[in-house]
């Protein structure tokens, strides 16, 4: 029986999380790179219309259990496509929607595969628990650093590692340059964002610059406001980034940038912006280290030196390449790396 989708995407996808929302988009362009059409995509998310309108995708709600069963008896494989899907660090409730995502899809006859994942951190049993036996029932399994490959060799499951999904984006490096650092914070560890904070000012102080919060999503601007009423922040403007596109808008006139959000950090790093990061979770940590970006702390006063063009563009090619594999693993030789033979 021919099913309507070659993959439907899941992930924390409808969520007004511009991390995330350029995970999905970077999917379904490399999708596309390998000759799946967007009319053969469809999406698992929290704001369906909003989805259908941004990758011009079908698009189920994630949270009916009707929708889930009718996306996958169209779909023939099931994408778990970037990000940290498991983890517990807040609650379980991530783990076992993901793992009952992947037995529901096991009994529609859906192949699943995962790609850009990290695993943890977990505090319970329950978590790596879900994690093992969802990654167990993958066709291919590809994440975005060591510790995750640990972790899965570790399981006796044989994995890849490639850079995290949207370092396959383009993102503009011809902008003017001028004052202005940009900042980015995210809530709930507020020792890891007032370190952040301390050190942007320092860093204005220090070279006569303007801060510029940029937030990943509605509630960070809660954090900046935090500081601005406190008098410890003063910001020469503040925006909610909501695409790629309004990114590379606000990136005129800017010279460096500190941040907290991984995927803020990939795209300033995709810019070509010097930066210093604030890590708050080992992915985070990992990034940094990657790519030789300083941390905040006590004496740090160095940002990243950006890294040349011809270094994104092999990155880039690591990821599209292990996109590709995995593809051709879950539908076949007419997809993926069999593509061109």
């Amino acid at each position: 029986m021919t099913r309507k989708y070659d993959v439907l995407l899941a992930g924390y996808y409808g969520f007004g999380n511009l991390g995330d929302e350029l995970l999905a988009e970077a999917c379904v362009k490399l999708l596309e790179d390998n000759g799946v059409s967007r009319d053969r995509i469809a999406v698992l998310s929290a704001d369906p219309g909003k989805t259908r309108e941004s990758l011009g995708t079908a698009s189920y709600d994630r949270w009916k259990l009707g929708e889930i069963r009718r996306a996958m008896k169209d779909s023939n494989s099931m994408l778990l496509g970037g990000g940290g899907l498991f983890q517990d660090r807040t609650s379980l409730r991530s783990c076992f929607y993901y793992w009952s995502l992947i037995r529901m899809a096991r009994i529609s006859s859906v192949k699943c595969w995962a790609v850009g994942q990290s695993l943890g951190p977990f505090n319970t049993t329950l978590g790596p628990y879900f994690a093992k036996n969802a990654f167990g029932k993958c066709v291919y399994r590809n994440v975005r650093n060591r510790s995750s490959l640990g972790m899965l060799n570790n399981w006796g499951f044989f994995g890849t590692q490639s850079p995290d999904l949207v370092m396959s984006l383009k993102v503009k490096r011809d902008f003017e340059k001028g004052d202005r650092l940009l900042l980015n914070l995210r809530t709930g560890y507020e020792k890891v964002s007032g370190a952040a904070v301390s050190s942007a000012v320092k860093a204005a102080e220090q070279k006569g610059l303007k801060i510029f919060g940029v937030a990943f999503a509605d509630d960070d601007i809660k954090e900046f406001e935090k500081y601005v009423s406190k008098g410890t922040l003063k910001l020469d403007q503040i925006t909610v980034v909501r695409s790629l596109s309004q990114f590379e808008n606000i990136l005129s006139r800017s010279c460096c940038a500190i941040g907290m959000r991984l995927h803020f950090l990939v795209l300033a790093l995709l810019a070509g912006l010097p930066l210093r990061g604030a890590p708050y979770d080992p992915k985070v940590v990992s990034f940094c280290k990657e790519w030789e970006i300083p941390v905040t702390g006590p004496g740090c006063a160095e940002f990243s030196l950006p890294p040349e063009a011809c270094i994104l563009e092999e990155t880039a090619g690591k990821v599209a390449a292990s996109f590709r594999e995995g593809l051709a693993a879950v539908l076949g030789e007419g997809y993926g790396k069999y593509k061109d033979k």
